[in-house]
Order: C-alpha cells, then structure tokens, then sequence
C-alpha cells in the first residue's frame, strides 16, 4: 500500500521538527514556506556594517528530543548556551542557547536532506479526490499531498483552513500578539552594566546585546522588542516613527546618550507570541486529513 504523501506548510522549527519526524517513519513529505530560508521567527537580519537576531532571541531545553538534537548541534559548532550579564548581575543562572553564528543556523541545521521549497508561499488549499492541492497566489498548483499540516501562526493557519474544515474555528480561539522589533548598531560600544534584560516596561519590556551572544562579531549591536499593547497600537504606524520612538526609549532606559548610530531599522512581527494557548499539542481533522 502506497504510504500517504505530507505537506508541511511553515519551515519554522515546528514545521522542521515534524518534517524531520515523518521522513524518519518512513513518510515521503515536502516542506512549503514563503521565506528565503528556513526559521521563521528564528532568524538573522544581515545588512552591509551589523547582525542582529532580530526575532527569537534564544531558546531553552525542556523536550528531551529536542534537547538531544540542540547536543549534537552544539557538538557541530552550530548552537551555544548565551550567558548575558543582567542587570541584578546574575550571568549564569539561566540555561539559554542560541544559534551560532545567526539563530537561523538550528533551523538551517534542522532542514538538511529535507525537501523545503522556499520563497513558495502557499495562498491556499483546495479539495482534490483522495486529498489536497496547494495553491500559490497567483492560484498556480504548487503541489499536491494525502495530509496537509499548517505549522505556522494559528490565525494564519486559521485563513488556510477556514473553507474546509472546523479546526479554522479552534485556530482563530488562538490569539496572538504582535512585536515590533528595533534593530541599532553602533561606532562605540554602549557602556551600560547589563547585555539583556526582561522589565514590565509598558513600551520597551526586552532589551538585548546582540553581539554579546557567541560567534557574532561587528559593531556593537542591539536587539529591542516592543510590548504587545504598544506594537498592536501602533501595528500599520510608519517604519521609521516605530524606529525612532523605540530608539529614544532606548536611551532613557540606558540612562545615559547612546553612541553614534552606524545602523538602524524595525521589522514588524505580526504574530509574535500566543496568549491564549488552547492547551493541546496540536490539532487535527483526520476526516480531511488537515492539521495545525
């Protein structure tokens, strides 16, 4: 009996993870995503002076699997623990990793020998007997498969499955939080005694030295992620007011004049972070053969 074929839409670390799963029982599956390379929100912003994380900005080990997969990473040079000085002066007391040189480097990792076709955003599915057509947005086919897993945000996977199936209505239960991300380099290292810190900062709750994390080299370069409530109010707000606000907030909590800036920019996370967690694993409709 021929095996079901799969396809897995999302190549971040949840679509790879399942992906890498499925092809190990034996499974023939094929990844989609619209990115130019595998991640998602784990990923690495490049530009010609400074490097920043600009998405996840770590990862820790609960899941036994994966933290066996994050081991023979670490062996390979590809994924370090990151020991940050806080501002209480705590540096060791929190087992966090990230991706070396780039936190895209665990998902690059994580997608070896498995068939990911990137920049291939998948606009919709539709019926066919014994399965599912993915479409592109210019309604092109851009393949066909048995079962079809949507690994990506839920309202997003929500949009997929609505025509078809009664998970959209569980998906869109699933709300989520926006982030806009500020991105600044500078000529001189700025001299405050913390890399990163969390804070119930209404405007600026995370801060992060991003070339204080192993293997990141260049100018001294920050990551700052905006508050859920401050990035949903200003969601369709201009890119450079965001950059300049978060910016000037900066400063402030720095308590001091920040450096010469080399390199600045956002990047708007639609869909950042769940907060309303339906409490299951994952969801699926065995009937059409359709999983989030």
């Amino acid at each position: 009996m021929k095996p079901p074929s799969i396809a897995i839409v999302g190549a971040g670390l949840a679509g790879l993870a399942c992906a890498r799963r499925l092809r190990a029982a034996g499974l023939p599956v094929r990844v989609f995503d619209k990115g130019r390379a595998p991640g998602g929100r784990m990923s690495t912003r490049r530009g010609e002076l400074a490097e920043f994380d600009h998405g996840a900005q770590y990862f820790t080990l609960r899941d036994p699997a994966f933290a066996a997969a994050v081991e023979a990473a670490a062996g390979l040079g590809q994924v370090a623990r990151w020991t940050p000085r806080w501002p209480g002066g705590e540096q060791e007391s929190r087992d966090l990793w990230v991706g070396v040189p780039g936190m895209a480097a665990l998902p690059a990792t994580l997608a070896e020998g498995l068939d990911v076709a990137l920049a291939t955003p998948v606009a919709a599915l539709a019926r066919k007997a014994g399965g599912w057509r993915l479409m592109g947005s210019e309604r092109q086919e851009l393949g066909a498969a048995t079962l079809v897993v949507l690994a990506m945000p839920a309202p997003q996977a929500a949009a997929l499955a609505a025509p078809w199936s009664p998970l959209a209505r569980r998906a869109e239960a699933v709300a989520m939080a926006p982030c806009w991300a500020a991105m600044v380099a500078f000529e001189q290292p700025l001299e405050v005694p913390f890399d990163a810190d969390w804070s119930d900062d209404p405007v600026l709750p995370w801060l992060a030295r991003n070339t204080s994390k192993p293997g990141r080299a260049g100018p001294d370069a920050w990551v700052l992620h905006a508050a859920p409530g401050w990035s949903r109010e200003r969601l369709e707000s201009p890119a450079l007011e965001v950059q300049v606000a978060l910016v000037e907030h900066f400063e402030r909590r720095a308590g001091r004049p920040l450096p010469a800036i080399v390199a600045a920019s956002v990047h708007r996370w639609r869909y950042a972070r769940v907060e309303a967690p339906l409490g299951e694993p994952f969801l699926a409709d065995w009937d059409t053969g359709l999983a989030c």
